[in-house]
Formats: C-alpha cells, sequence, structure tokens
C-alpha cells in the first residue's frame, strides 16, 4: 500500500497532538476539579521579549553581541489575589511544534510565582509558523493557550492586499520645512514568499536660510519605490529607487544683509536618481545626479566690477557602489568662468572659455582623465595717489592648463602690460613648457620631465621728478623647473635652474622628489549607509489585551508592542475584528501605534500604523526641530475573497474520477482526481477515505505535488497504488477544508478486476510448419485464482485448445494445431485466460510472450500438361510415367503448343516462370518466361491456379528430351527450390501436318542466313575500294 503524507500534514499531525495534550491534561485536571474555586478564572499571555548576550570576541559578521529572544508567558487571575496570597499546587507543561523541521515536542519550562502572577518560560525560541501549546493548573484555575507565530505584519497564508502611505516632515513653526510622500503599497505571499511594494511620489522643500546663508532646497520627488522580498522570517532581497528633479540655492560666507562677500550658486537639477539593492547578502548602489547652472562669488555678476561669475553648462556625476567598493564612477563638468578685479577706480576681467573636468573610474582602473582651463582676458585701471598718478594697460592672451591620461600637456600662462604716468614701464609673465627629455632627480636616478620656463618682469624707462615715497627698480626673474608630468606624484619637480642676467646659472634639486604614487580609487559613500526598514520580528498571529512582545529583528528599529483591546473595523467592505496596539522604540522620541487583523487568514496583518519621530532643533532654539510622521492603512483586500468565517460558503464535491479512466487491483496504479467547487477559493486540503480498497486516507495536492498537473483548477490529484485485491464500485467519502470549516461528501470509483497473468510461456518448439502440432505451457497467476486458459487461434482460422492444470508443475499444459490459414513469419500464439471471479484476457501482445516462427512452405506445382488445339499431349505410361509430348512437324514449319502448370500455395501465388530452351523464341532460351492465369494467351480459364505459357517449336528442333525449368513463387517471395524446378519433355517429329505458320515464318531461317551474308560482301566490297583509292593518291 503506498501513501504519501499530505503537504500540510504537520500542521494536521500537530493539531492532533495539541488536542490529545488538551485531552490529557484536562483529564489530569478533573482529578482536581473538586478543589478548583468556580469564582477564579486564569488567563495566559504572551510576554516575548529579548536580552543582550555580548560576546568574547567579534562573530563572522563583525557583531560584538547578539540579541535573543526571552521565550516568556505571563498568568493572571480574575479575580486577583490579595496581596501575599499566590496560587498553590501549581503545574505548567508546553509542546512546541516547530515547523521548519515538522517536529513536535514537549518543552522544559520553568515558572516563577510572585504578586499573585506566575511567569512561564521556555527554553525554545518562537519561529516563523511554529504552533506553542502552553497548559498551565493549579488549585485556584485552570488555562491553557495555543499561540501560533507569524512575522510582524505578515500573515502566514497566501493573500494579495494593497495599502496607501503617507510620510511628512514639518517643522515646528514654518512650513518652509517639509516632506510630503503620498503612495499606494502591495503585498503578497504565495506559499514562504512574501514580496512587498511601495510606490508613489512627493516633494522636498527645505530653507535653512539664516539671513544671506544658507540652502533653499525644492524638489519634486517623480518616484519613490521600494521593493522587499522575504522567504520565511528572511529577507533575501530589497530594492530601493528614487528619481526626482528640482532647484537648490545655497549661500555661505556672505554678512548679514548682503552678498558681496561670499559664494552662492543656482543649480538645475534636471535629474536624480538614487538605486539601492540588497540581494542574498550583497548591497549595490547607483547614484546619478545631472544638472546646470550658475555659481557667483564676492557678489560677482555681469552688472558688477569685483568679483565672479560663471555658467554650469553641464554637470554629471555617476557612481555605482557594491559591498562597500566604488566600482564604477563617471564625473564631468563644463563651465566658464569671469573674474572682474578692480584696479584703482576701475576693473579689468579674465574669462575661462573652458573649464572642463572629467573622470571615469572602473574598478582599480582609471579609464578616463581629462583636465583643460583655457581663457584669456584684458585689463587696464588708473592708480591715483597724492604724490602720483598711474595708468595700467595689459592683456592676458593665453591661459592654457591642460592634462590628459594623468599626464600633464599643457601649463602655459601668459601675462604682457604697460603702465605710464608719473612712471612708465612695462611687466609680463611666462609659463610654458619649453621642452621635453630626461633628468635625473637628486640621487642620480632619470625620470622623463617637462622643462617649464617661468619667467616675470618688470621693466622701468622713466621715473618721476620730484621725490616721492615709493621705490621704483626694474626686476628680473628667470627659472626653470623639470617637472615630471605624472598629475598624481608628489613633489614632482625634480630640478630647479635659476638664471641670472648676467648669464650664471645655479641649481637646484629638491630631497625625495617625485615620490611615485599611483591614482587614488575612489571611496564609496553611501547615501543610504543603514538598512531600510521599519521595525520587524516575530510576533503572535492572533492576540488578546495585554499581550506584550518585543521586535527585535532590526537591531536598529526596536519597538515593543503592548495590545490595548480589540474591536471591529471595516476592511474594503469586510467586517473584522482588529486589535489596537501600542508601541515604544528604544530611541527617545519615537513611538508607534495601530490596529492589526485579529482572525482569519490575514491575521497579523497591519490594518492601520502611525508612527512619529521627533528630532530635537538646536538647545538655544527647540522651535526649530522637526517632526516626521508615517501614516499607513489598507485600502484593497485581492486575496483571499473571503477573510472572516461569517464570510465563508462551505465548498462541495463535483467529482472524483480516475485520470486513466481505470483503476485495478494487484499492483494497480492511477491518479484520482477530485473535482471541488468553492466560490471563495480557500480549499486548504482534500482528503479521499480509501479504506474501503484497503489504502485508509490519501491526502491530494492542487499545488503541483503527487503528480497534480496544473496549481490551483480546484483538481485535486494523488497518485494511488492498489495492491490488494477488492474491486466493484465504492462509495469513497471525501473530506474537504476550507480555511473555516470541513466537509465530507461521497463520491463513486470503480476498481476493475485486474484479469490473469502469463510469467512465463513455453513452447516446444522456436519454429514450425503449418499443421504442425506444438505443445505449450503456461505459467499463470491470478489473486483470485487462474479459472482456465486455452489457446485461441479462432482469429486465424484455427481452434480453441484447453489446457490443464497440473498442481504438480503449477503450469498450464497441452497441445495446438498451427492452422494452414495463419500466415508466415514471427508470430505470438493468443492465450486466453480468466480468473475465479470471471476477469478475462485475450493475450496476443504480452511482450513476455514468445514468438513462433512459422516456416513459409514454396508453391507446390500439382500438374503439368502439353496442349495442342485444345487437346491435352500429356499421357501416362503402363510405368506410371508422365510423357509431355511437343511435335515438331517434318514437313517444316512451327507447330503451336500451350503449357498449363497448376500451382497451389496457402498465401497465394505470385508469379509463375519457365525456362522452355529451344522452344523459346530465338534469344530467349534461357530466360524466364512469364505464364499467366487470366485467360488469355491461351489461358482456358481465368483465376483457376492453372497457369498458361504459349509456344510455337520450329521444325528445326532435334527429336529427344528437352530439359525446361518451372518455378512458382507466392506473396511472402517463398520461391521453388532450383532441385525442384527441373521437369522433361519429350520432342516427337511427325508428318501429320505443314506447320501452322506463314511462308515467310517457314523459311525465316533462311531468309536471315541470306540477309546476313550480303551485308559481308558489302562490307569487304568497301574496304577494298579505300585501300585502292589510298594506293592512287
Amino acid at each position: 500500500m503506498y501513501n504519501q503524507a499530505p503537504t500540510d500534514s504537520f500542521g494536521k499531525i500537530g493539531i492532533s497532538i495539541l488536542l490529545t495534550s488538551i485531552l490529557l491534561f484536562s483529564n489530569h485536571s478533573l482529578l482536581a476539579a473538586g478543589q478548583v474555586s468556580p469564582s477564579t478564572s486564569c488567563e495566559i499571555l504572551v510576554d516575548w521579549d529579548y536580552q543582550v548576550d555580548w560576546l568574547d570576541e567579534p562573530n563572522e559578521e563583525d557583531e560584538i553581541y547578539t540579541l535573543n529572544h526571552v521565550h516568556r508567558y505571563k498568568v493572571i487571575f480574575d479575580p486577583p489575589f490579595e496581596l501575599g496570597e499566590s496560587p498553590s499546587a501549581i503545574s505548567v507543561s508546553s509542546t512546541h511544534m516547530r515547523y521548519s523541521s515538522g517536529e513536535t515536542a514537549p518543552v522544559n519550562v520553568s515558572h516563577i510565582s510572585a504578586g499573585g502572577e506566575v511567569d512561564i518560560e521556555l527554553e525554545t525560541d518562537p519561529e516563523f509558523q511554529d504552533k506553542i501549546l502552553v497548559n498551565f493548573s493549579s488549585t485556584e484555575a485552570v488555562c491553557s493557550r495555543t499561540v501560533s507565530v507569524t512575522n510582524w505584519n505578515q500573515p502566514v497564508e497566501d493573500h494579495e492586499i494593497t495599502r496607501e502611505t503617507f510620510w511628512s516632515l514639518e517643522g515646528s513653526e514654518s512650513e518652509e520645512q517639509s516632506i510630503e510622500f503620498m503612495g499606494r503599497g502591495w503585498q503578497k505571499r504565495t506559499g514562504p514568499i512574501l514580496e512587498s511594494n511601495e510606490l508613489g511620489n512627493g516633494s522636498l522643500r527645505m530653507n535653512t536660510m539664516n539671513g544671506t546663508n544658507g540652502i533653499i532646497l525644492d524638489l519634486d520627488l517623480d518616484r519613490i519605490w521600494l521593493n522587499e522580498s522575504y522567504d520565511g522570517n528572511n529577507l533575501i532581497s530589497q530594492d530601493f529607487e528614487m528619481l526626482g528633479n528640482g532647484s537648490m540655492f545655497l549661500s555661505e560666507g556672505n554678512s548679514e544683509g548682503s552678498f558681496e562677500e561670499g559664494f552662492s550658486a543656482q543649480i538645475s537639477v534636471t535629474r536624480a536618481v538614487v538605486n539601492r539593492s540588497w540581494n542574498d547578502g550583497s548591497l549595490t548602489e547607483r547614484i546619478l545626479i545631472e544638472g546646470g547652472g550658475w555659481l557667483s562669488f564676492s557678489g560677482g555678476d555681469n552688472e558688477s566690477s569685483e568679483g565672479g561669475f560663471g555658467q554650469i553648462e553641464n554637470f554629471y556625476f555617476e557612481s555605482f557602489d557594491e559591498d562597500g567598493l566604488r566600482r564604477t564612477q563617471n564625473f564631468h563638468i563644463d563651465a566658464n568662468a569671469s573674474l572682474r578685479i578692480l584696479g584703482g577706480s576701475d576693473f579689468f576681467s579674465f574669462e575661462l572659455d573652458d573649464l572642463i573636468i572629467r573622470e571615469r573610474w572602473s574598478d582599480d582602473t582609471r579609464e578616463e582623465q581629462f583636465f583643460r582651463a583655457y581663457g584669456e582676458g584684458d585689463f587696464g585701471f588708473e592708480i591715483r595717489d597724492d604724490e602720483f598718478n598711474i595708468d595700467v594697460n595689459g592683456t592676458i592672451p593665453l591661459v592654457h592648463i591642460e592634462s590628459n591620461g594623468g599626464e600633464t600637456v599643457s601649463d602655459t600662462i601668459i601675462v604682457d602690460g604697460t603702465y605710464d604716468g608719473d612712471i612708465e614701464g612695462s611687466f609680463g609673465l611666462v609659463r610654458q613648457i619649453v621642452d621635453s627629455g630626461v633628468q635625473q632627480n637628486s640621487e642620480g636616478v632619470p625620470y622623463e620631465v617637462d622643462k617649464i620656463q617661468n619667467e616675470f618682469w618688470w621693466n622701468v624707462s622713466a621715473t618721476p621728478f620730484g621725490p616721492i615715497s615709493q621705490e621704483f627698480g626694474a626686476e628680473h626673474n628667470l627659472t626653470y623647473e623639470f617637472v615630471v608630468p605624472q598629475q598624481d606624484w608628489l613633489n614632482r619637480t625634480v630640478r630647479l635652474q635659476y638664471v641670472e642676467d648676467n648669464g650664471t646659472i645655479s641649481d637646484e634639486f629638491p630631497p625625495d622628489s617625485p615620490i611615485i604614487e599611483s591614482p587614488s580609487r575612489p571611496q564609496a559613500s553611501p547615501l543610504l549607509s543603514n538598512q531600510i526598514s521599519r521595525e520587524s520580528g516575530v510576533s503572535p498571529s492572533v492576540v488578546v489585551p495585554g499581550d506584550f512582545f518585543t521586535l527585535f529583528s532590526n537591531p536598529s528599529n526596536i519597538l515593543e508592542v503592548v495590545v490595548l483591546s480589540t474591536s471591529e473595523k471595516e476592511m474594503d467592505g469586510h467586517l473584522v475584528e482588529v486589535a489596537e496596539w501600542a508601541g515604544n522604540i528604544e530611541t527617545e522620541g519615537i513611538s508607534a501605534s495601530g490596529f492589526f487583523v485579529n482572525e482569519g487568514p490575514l491575521s497579523g496583518l497591519l490594518y492601520e500604523a502611525n508612527r512619529w519621530i521627533s528630532l530635537t532643533g538646536e538647545e538655544d532654539d527647540p522651535s526649530s526641530g522637526l517632526t516626521f510622521m508615517e501614516y499607513q492603512k489598507v485600502d484593497r483586500v485581492l486575496y483571499p475573497t473571503v477573510i472572516t468565517a461569517d464570510e465563508n460558503s462551505p465548498p462541495s464535491l463535483l467529482s472524483v474520477s480516475f485520470r486513466e479512466g481505470f483503476l485495478h487491483t494487484e499492483g494497480g496504479v492511477s491518479h484520482i482526481e477530485i473535482m471541488i467547487e468553492d466560490i471563495d477559493t480557500d480549499v486548504i486540503s482534500v482528503t479521499a477515505d480509501l479504506s474501503s480498497i484497503g489504502l485508509g486516507q490519501v491526502a491530494l495536492s492542487d499545488s503541483g505535488l503527487l503528480g497534480d498537473t496544473t496549481i490551483s483548477d480546484d483538481v485535486w490529484t494523488s497518485i494511488i497504488f492498489h495492491e490488494g485485491l477488492e474491486f466493484g464500485q465504492f462509495n469513497v467519502p471525501v473530506i474537504i477544508n476550507d480555511y473555516w470549516t470541513q466537509v465530507t461528501d461521497y463520491g463513486e470509483i470503480t476498481v476493475d478486476n485486474l484479469p490473469p497473468r502469463a510469467n512465463s510461456i513455453i513452447l516446444s518448439d522456436q519454429s514450425a510448419y503449418r499443421g504442425q502440432t506444438l505443445g505449450i505451457s503456461v505459467d499463470s497467476v491470478d489473486g483470485h485464482g487462474v479459472d482456465s486458459v486455452s489457446v485461441d487461434l479462432l482469429s486465424v482460422g484455427g481452434e480453441l485448445y484447453n489446457l490443464s492444470y497440473s498442481e504438480s508443475t503449477g503450469y498450464w499444459s497441452g497441445e495446438f494445431t498451427i492452422p494452414y490459414t495463419i500466415p508466415p513469419g514471427e508470430r505470438i500464439i493468443p492465450i486466453r485466460m480468466s480468473d475465479k471471479q470471471g476477469a478475462e484476457i485475450f493475450s496476443n501482445n504480452l511482450e513476455e510472450m514468445p514468438v513462433l516462427e512459422i516456416i513459409n512452405e514454396f508453391p507446390t506445382l500439382i500438374s503439368l500438361e502439353i496442349w495442342r488445339e485444345g487437346t491435352s499431349l500429356t499421357y501416362e505410361t503402363d510405368e506410371g510415367d508422365l510423357i509431355h509430348p511437343v511435335i515438331v512437324s517434318s514437313n517444316g514449319g512451327q507447330i503451336a503448343h500451350h503449357m498449363e502448370v497448376e500451382v497451389s500455395d496457402p498465401d497465394g501465388v505470385s508469379s509463375v516462370q519457365a525456362i522452355i530452351g529451344r522452344l523459346a523464341d530465338i534469344g530467349k532460351s534461357e530466360q524466364w518466361l512469364l505464364l499467366v492465369d487470366d485467360g488469355t494467351s491461351g489461358d482456358r480459364i481465368a483465376g483457376d491456379g492453372i497457369y498458361t505459357l504459349y509456344f510455337e517449336a520450329r521444325s528445326t528442333i532435334p527429336e529427344g528430351e528437352l530439359e525446361i525449368k518451372i518455378r512458382a513463387t507466392d506473396i511472402f517471395v517463398s520461391s521453388t527450390p532450383p532441385e525442384n524446378q527441373g521437369y522433361i519433355l519429350s520432342v516427337q517429329h511427325s508428318e501429320c501436318c505443314n506447320g501452322d505458320s506463314s511462308w515467310m515464318s517457314q523459311n525465316f531461317s533462311t531468309i536471315v542466313l541470306i540477309s546476313s551474308f550480303s551485308i559481308l560482301l558489302i562490307g569487304m566490297a568497301a574496304v577494298i575500294l579505300q585501300i585502292r583509292k589510298s594506293d592512287f593518291d
């Protein structure tokens, strides 16, 4: 017998053990029934807490402590005990059913009785989908409680719901600080996998301006998305995405009431993306910021005479971090700037037309580095003093600083100017690369370097008349710097060459130059460094007021929950019982409250939740604090359709059948399929009671197991093996359980009686001719007993041969004759068997049955006759020999004959042929000639089995015996063997006639001989003429 446990067998076995434990405990309690006070009752409350266990050394996750359950329950009494009194004769027991292992076992418990209450502590930890039974008894009261464990806000049963979510962050006094988010959430469980999503949009408003300094941020968040997947209690993946755009203004370094001293920027953020993913312990984060804008410092703008201003044409930053490492980074900025400097009573400007920065990294490799600052400018201003006046004018023809691939490409700055007035002269600056080559450092190590000219001059061509307080003198400095081009190296200058105006040259070799450094890989700086999650942990799926439990799976957000009361609320049109709860998070200033479903398949689901977080402001300004608030509420229940007992419609049985169409005894294998109708689609188990055929209760599946082909199609399936002998029609009880109730109905099944089987069949010979008699022995078995065995050849034109049973050998034996009507070749001899219950089988294609080779006999030539002019010439001598005369005319000519051959074959004749030698037409003496039986060519009667060949005997055939060959072939290509093909004809001359042919026929040979000789003569004459012609030439 085969019986596979159902997929939810753990739940059923556990419930059975729970009921047994309750009954046993109840019986034990009845012994003290006379001592229990009817006015005292007790109740068991959940009192789950946690404790911190410090580690001697960090574990693999680099943790120095772990958080562990305190698995505790509290027993309270009504009415409470008076001060100083406690319950007596306490007895406590517990059973813990582990869903993960499927094991159910008693648990070691301890208890403390104090203050009129009893604390019960279990050694085990509650885990997802466990069931825990706690029993308590005392002289005063008896109570018990079963707790089903789920995850916070994650019902155990399959479900699908949506919820509304709202976030807000507001300042204490001003509406200029705010974050708003409105979105929808979706949560679905399928088996052990739970998926949760939140998707919405919102806005971010922030104003930290304190006078003229601070930040004004205004962002529109187009998309905020959070997705989480759980397998049981384990978070297996989490994805967070945020998309937005907006603007930002920042200002720093300005004095109160003025923007003319510091720096300010107006940035337009066209795209901001944050993408964070955690999967199987691997964390990745992608950040992208793109935009542009303008900048200003020291009050610079288009109208100002001082400060600087410019435009950021393109700003792009993208990074990708994986498990704390920066895998890729791409930074790009294109900008320009103007610098204005006030000189005397006027200003001059300096323009940077190009300010380009590009850098791209992939892991440890910097794939791109580019910097370019390129521009020019001019200036002119006056210097006015009580003692002198000077006008200054100049140009900056070129500024070009550039590096590419980490090496210097250009380092050029050129300034050229003049001044006149009370003093005249010129000045200038030239810095540029003039050469490249190899230069040794202070230790004599050669390096590739750029030789940079750095020259400054101040020339005085005229001085004022009269005394002035300043001294004016000419100045000229020329220095050559030998610098390695690598931008990432330190102390890059390996030599300084000073050139004096008198031609003197001196050198300086800076020590420790250069210091070789590789470009530094960017460091990961995640925008979100902590886990994105709310409070989480295990919790009871159904609670009572007074229950307490702590959610500590998220150590950064530990929530202590107290159940306050139960009530009814409407949820998407369903009136459902909910439990009101309140919670305090250990972090100061954080609290939460709400309701969760307290009945049915959605028990443990948060129906409504509020969370508050107070962010304290500055000590001297309490009003600067912020308050974060979150509100969530279920708005749609997509599945299941029934969530309370009052809404449930009982399921019903539609049909019971076998997928294969039948089930038989003695090893029958089939798939039983039971079709259920349940408009609520909440059937959780179906069991068929097949005890009537010895299989007991068989659990079925509609989840793709136990042979089920389609998940959730209301066809519950199980594969069954019937080894017994029970057959017939049976009314089978079918037990259907949905989430709320159990229904028992009956369906009819039919089990067929398996007929006898042949274990072996032995024939006396492996091949035989038709008409031959063979022996046969059959080993036939059947659970009900074999009644008869026979060889049934009726279908091939034979007879039915009954076999006899031998007690000594255990075989059914006998003989049978092969009928002539059976086709030749390999054939299976049909066996008919029946048992004592009337089951019969006609077996002619069993794999274990032996093959008998039916030998194909060649066709039989019954008679041969020679006919002429409608009369048979064949006769029999006195000795019994048959003579087949062929008459040849002595007077010339040909005489027509017919040769008739009678042939028979049980399978049918395919063809009859003959070689008749000189009797055949010229050129065909050794060819097989076809005889016909179709009423043509002299055949007298079509299809009579007599085959005819017409031939004409020529007068030139000599008298005497003439050997011929005749062969016949049947439809299975069996032919007359060569040794049986020979026949003798008797050629006899006669003057009875002149032949039956014309003059042409009679003289045919002569004509052919004369024609051949004539052709030969003509050929010889042509050859002679050709030879003579060649001699003349």
